[in-house]
Formats: structure tokens, C-alpha cells, sequence
């Protein structure tokens, strides 16, 4: 009977070929491994569908009490909440009435955009201020819009 030497293996099964570099063997199985999740995260990528996109919806605009020092005699509230699917910010235009003046008291423009996500279902609170027209004394209430700031017009 033949005994056993370190060259045969056990059912014919070798871990590591003799005759290749095992740096080159351990590379191309971690290539492997790699390109197979790779693969499975395109996968689920593909397999999850379109991510949904935020939708704001503008409350009407409550008329409030104004900063002490402001100078300004209006000032109005809009309470905007993500109604969409997803998170995403927001961006926001304050339009006038009747040719007088209107500004987010955060930005002091006539647009606003936060500065991170709005999740679905948050309202936040957007304070305007309002001045009548160049020589009126009525304020008239301001229109306001938002939408994703991701779009890129109002």
C-alpha cells in the first residue's frame, strides 16, 4: 500500500493551487466579492422603484403681531407642510398686493429656502412683512407659494 505524502489531497479538493500566486488567487476572489455586491446594490436599487418627491402645501396666511422695532405695520404667518412622499427642501416666494411691499422676516427677501429637508408631515412657520404701497395706508394680504427647491421655477 502506497503511503500518504504532502503533495496528494484528500478527494482531489486543493484550497490553493501550487502553481499560482497566492496574492494573485486572494485578489481576484475579493474582485469577485466586490463585483457581487456591486451587483446586489443595483439590485435593490432597481427592485426599490422611484424615490417620491415632496410636495408642499400652503396654508393661508394669518395675520400676526410684528416684531417690537421693526417699524413694519403688517405682518402675516404661512404655515407650509410637506404633504408629499419623500423629505426634500423647500423654497418658498412671498408675492404682494397692490403694488406694496412683502419679506420673509428669516431671509428679508422675497424668497426663502431652508436650509435642510423638510420631512413629510412637518409644518413650519413662514413670517412675512407687509407695507401698503407708496403712499397707501391699506395693507392687503400677500399671496405665498413653495415648492421643492430641487425644481427650479415657482
Amino acid at each position: 500500500m502506497r503511503e500518504p505524502n504532502a503533495s496528494v489531497y484528500r478527494c482531489g479538493v486543493q484550497l490553493l493551487p501550487q502553481n499560482r500566486s497566492t496574492i494573485w488567487y486572494m485578489a481576484l476572489v475579493v474582485l469577485l466579492v466586490c463585483g457581487l455586491a456591486i451587483g446586489a446594490a443595483l439590485f435593490v436599487l432597481q427592485a426599490r422603484g422611484p424615490v417620491a418627491d415632496p410636495e408642499f402645501a400652503v396654508a393661508a396666511p394669518q395675520a400676526v403681531d410684528c416684531p417690537v422695532g421693526s417699524g413694519v405695520p403688517v405682518c402675516y404667518r404661512f404655515d407650509v407642510t410637506n404633504t408629499g412622499g419623500g423629505d426634500g427642501a423647500v423654497r418658498c416666494v412671498v408675492v404682494p398686493a397692490d403694488g406694496g411691499s412683502a419679506v420673509f422676516t428669516a431671509s428679508g427677501n422675497t424668497v426663502y429656502e431652508s436650509d435642510g429637508p423638510v420631512t413629510v408631515g412637518d409644518t413650519y412657520s413662514l413670517y412675512t412683512e407687509v407695507q401698503a404701497p407708496e403712499g397707501g395706508t391699506v395693507v392687503e394680504q400677500p399671496a405665498g407659494a413653495c415648492q421643492s427647491a430641487a425644481c427650479t421655477s415657482v
